[in-house]
């Protein structure tokens, strides 16, 4: 697929959480997203290697074998990745949020579908 047939709404949700992605994925492609979905930081890194750049990354914070913050980092290495906005979902509630390095949101669990959702209009048009 060609740069210019990519889908001009296209997510990657990067969560471990069988339950939890399906629900996410559910919601953005119910609203006309096209979603795609990696059950760990890896699986998200073949992903990106091999697929059309996403608008937009939803990263669970707390996930197996790498953790978001290498995620985070692999992502600032690569020149085209580094540009994709990033938002934190996460169970962990946080006082300050959008402090993480590199993100642009922090979405906490259980998720405000309508919070949610405003995130990915801001970032997917």
């Amino acid at each position: 697929m060609s740069n210019a047939d990519q889908p001009t709404k296209h997510i990657l949700i990067v969560e471990d959480s069988t339950v939890v992605r399906g629900m996410i994925t559910h919601i953005i492609e119910a609203e006309g997203y096209t979603v795609a979905s990696a059950k760990s930081a890896e699986e998200a890194l073949e992903y990106l290697r091999s697929a059309p750049k996403p608008q937009l990354i939803l990263l669970d914070l707390v996930l197996p074998y790498m953790r978001s913050d290498e995620f985070l980092r692999e992502l600032q290495n690569h020149r085209d990745w580094a540009i994709i906005p990033v938002a934190i979902i996460s169970g962990y509630a946080q006082e300050t949020p959008y402090r993480i390095p590199f993100t642009v949101a922090y979405l906490e669990k259980p998720i405000d579908f309508d919070q949610l959702m405003d995130v990915v209009r801001t970032y997917c048009y």
